[in-house]
């Protein structure tokens, strides 16, 4: 998958290693090329909320890294993100396959998929909409230097537009 190829090069290139995750089918690609290359350090979490402790600390050891997750997942985070990542200005980047968009299957997805950008705006974390090929290595290596210069988290959106979505395709 050429976004998968695209995010796992910019990682590597702006030193992201420590990857903390909760499986999910979109994300498996992504994750299966990391889990393959000896550079990234991944860390398998039961929560995502215990994503944000991996992280934090990883930074503080001189690790940069990353939170992968599903949209729906996100809502378990707020207060790690509300309580540590922000008043601390600890950066990290999520890559967040996005559910209850076109083609989405499960109601139970849709709520928090849909007010998944206003909840971010309202954090004040920056969102970038992964929806095109050409537009993911280019948007995903300038959100993590942004994430990493001013010391605060970053949302890379993963588009059913662009993955086609659980199965494949929308």
């Amino acid at each position: 998958m050429p976004w998968t190829d695209d995010v796992v090069a910019a990682f590597r290139e702006q030193e992201v290693r420590l990857i903390a995750y909760v499986a999910d089918r979109v994300l498996a690609p992504a994750i299966e090329r990391m889990a393959a290359d000896p550079y990234f350090h991944l860390v398998c979490l039961t929560r995502e909320e215990e994503g944000v402790g991996v992280l934090a600390g990883g930074y503080l050891g001189g690790m940069r890294g990353a939170l992968l997750l599903q949209s729906s997942g996100f809502g378990n985070t707020l207060n790690g993100f509300g309580s540590l990542i922000l008043p601390y200005q600890i950066p990290l980047v999520m890559l967040l396959s996005v559910r209850g968009g076109p083609g989405e299957f499960n109601v139970c997805q849709v709520p928090l998929g849909q007010a998944l950008p206003r909840v971010l705006d309202d954090m004040d974390i920056p969102r970038y909409d992964l929806d095109r090929p050409e537009a993911v290595s280019p948007v995903t290596r300038g959100a993590v230097r942004l994430a990493f210069a001013t010391g605060k988290p970053v949302a890379l959106l993963l588009s059913t537009l662009l993955t086609g979505g659980k199965g494949g395709r929308i």
